[in-house]
């Protein structure tokens, strides 16, 4: 579900406000993942445009001055929202390329890299699974994921 823009019909924008609702004190859409991953970069203290990339295959990580815990929570719940409409098991690919998809690796790789804080064991599995969704790899998973890119990772196979 994408929040409504300059471009947005009436109906979209109708239906969006229709169905949303309030979670923590902010208003959004519960099938929003770009709202999820917004609100997990203002607690993470990055701005929005930055998200959780950075140059040269980077990772953020040093950049995160918030509150952690709580970005680590919407990310959870973001992954969680994305988990529910897929067929169990999914062993199919998501690929970036398609604008559609961009939503699932953004929220998967802010849940990534904010659990690889807490746990990096676990972390790894979250970047493999972003790998092997995305082969070509646009946000540098791969740099993470202890396979590279020949991980085997099945999206069921994790949970927050």
């Amino acid at each position: 579900m994408w929040a409504p823009d300059a471009d947005s019909g009436d109906t979209h924008v109708h239906e969006y406000e229709r169905a949303s609702v309030t979670i923590g004190g902010r208003r959004l859409h519960p099938r929003d993942l770009d709202a999820y991953t917004a609100t997990v970069c203002e607690y993470a203290g990055l701005p929005e445009e930055d998200g959780f990339s950075a140059p040269d295959g980077g990772t953020a990580l040093d950049d995160l001055t918030g509150d952690l815990d709580t970005a680590l929570a919407w990310a959870a719940a973001g992954v969680c929202v994305l988990q529910q409409p897929l067929p169990h098991p999914f062993q199919d690919v998501l690929l970036y390329g398609d604008n559609d998809n961009r939503p699932v690796h953004r929220i998967l790789f802010a849940y990534a890299l904010l659990l690889k804080l807490k746990d990096p064991t676990a972390a790894a599995l979250w970047f493999t699974v972003l790998v092997y969704l995305n082969p070509p790899d646009n946000l540098g998973a791969r740099f993470h994921a202890p396979e590279g890119h020949r991980g085997d990772a099945r999206l069921v196979v994790a949970s927050p």
